[in-house]
């Protein structure tokens, strides 16, 4: 089962979403991710498999920061394996 969430710096989850295709759960953070109207708040997105937290994106740092991934998450997909490379 994937988990696809937004989350505040309080813990509290926002637009959780749950699925187990691949495809759906993917397609579901990148959305999250590309959210402009996020940037600048203290919220990160997270898309967990099986309750391990895989991959997370910061909307409250610069893009050149690790944690913010827009752009990035097509090697990252292939790096976990989730995409063929």
């Amino acid at each position: 089962m994937f988990h696809i969430f937004l989350r505040d710096n309080k813990k509290r989850i926002y637009r959780s979403f749950n699925t187990n295709d691949k495809d759906q759960a993917l397609n579901a953070f990148e959305t999250l991710i590309y959210r402009k109207d996020l940037d600048g708040m203290k919220i990160i997105a997270m898309l967990q498999h099986k309750k391990t937290m895989l991959m997370f994106h910061r909307f409250d740092v610069d893009e050149n920061h690790k944690n913010h991934i827009r752009g990035k998450t097509l090697a990252i997909y292939k790096k976990l394996g989730l995409l063929k490379p």
